[in-house]
């Protein structure tokens, strides 16, 4: 297997060339960028203003690279100004995100069930590896897990992420409202509802489950008629109200495996929900050929590049 480029050590970011921009959010700039004595190609995520999170970000980002790992983009460097401004240098994936792969070139590309369950298992080794960490992601969606050519899926984008235990084993209060709220599960409406640890890792699974089954009914579970989408209140009456509770429609064709698989992990009371560690065991996951669906998977990737 080919090893991703690794930069010198403590790497400065004038060491850097521009390419060009990846990506713009709300928050933050990610441009393509070489490194000028190497000329390895990393991507540079750079915070468009100065955050009074950012420290608690910084220590996010260091605890997600404490390791390597095929499950979790690696964070290479990350420099965080006296202002509060935070940049980061992270592995270059080139395939972009499963929410790009879904709606490659305006068509719907659909996953079939051993694709899908290829994906829910690197998916949930990300949140796995992530929670024993003491992080949250807190905003897992289809668009912050990032792709690559060899076919990796590894899970990105940490800027609603929170610390769930200090280094002495204390908890943290992780209560947010960042995120991306047609991924928010019925609990985080409530602005206490993340105190607890469990509730935060709790509120991944939702989010989880939402990727698994937007990515195999080729569309977004959650809608609201709302002309601004913007408005907590629209999504918070769309995701707690919803009768019958977001499931595989019955008139979609699926597995009992998979049908079983997302209503665990869609539960709307989060200490009924399941934990990583037993969907990592559910039968969807298990019963795969992970070779032909890792197969399968690299070449659906590999058809939007």
């Amino acid at each position: 297997m080919m090893t991703p480029p690794q930069p010198p050590p403590e790497p400065e970011l004038d060491d850097f060339d521009f390419i060009g921009v990846l990506g713009e959010g709300g928050f933050a700039r990610v441009s393509k960028v070489r490194h000028r004595r190497t000329f390895d190609v990393f991507a540079l995520k750079e915070a468009f203003f100065p955050s009074p999170d950012a420290v608690e970000e910084a220590e996010v980002l260091l605890r997600a690279a404490s390791f390597p790992s095929p499950y979790v983009v690696q964070h290479h460097a990350v420099y965080l100004a006296p202002d509060g401004g935070l940049s980061s240098v992270l592995e270059f994936m080139d395939a972009g995100s499963l929410h790009a792969v879904l709606y490659c070139r305006d068509l719907v590309v659909r996953f079939p069930e051993p694709v899908l369950a290829e994906v829910a298992h690197r998916c949930l080794m990300g949140l796995a590896q992530l929670h024993s960490r003491g992080v949250a992601h807190l905003d897992v969606k289809p668009d912050n897990f990032l792709c690559n050519a060899r076919g990796d899926v590894k899970i990105n984008d940490f800027n609603a992420s929170r610390i769930l235990y200090g280094l002495a084993g204390e908890k943290l209060l992780v209560a947010t409202d960042m995120g991306t709220h047609a991924y928010f599960s019925p609990e985080r409406f409530d602005p206490d509802a993340l105190a607890d640890p469990r509730a935060a890792m709790a509120a991944d699974v939702w989010g989880l489950g939402l990727t698994v089954l937007e990515l195999f009914l080729g569309r977004a579970p959650v809608v609201t008629e709302a002309e601004d989408k913007k408005k907590a209140e629209d999504w918070k009456k769309a995701i707690c109200d919803r009768e019958p509770p977001f499931s595989v429609p019955e008139d979609v064709h699926a597995s009992p495996e998979l049908r079983d698989f997302v209503a665990a992990c869609l539960h709307k009371d989060p200490t009924r929900r399941a934990r990583v560690p037993y969907l990592l065991k559910h039968t969807f996951v298990t019963n795969r050929d992970a070779a032909a669906a890792s197969a399968a998977l690299r070449h659906i990737i590999m058809e939007n590049l």
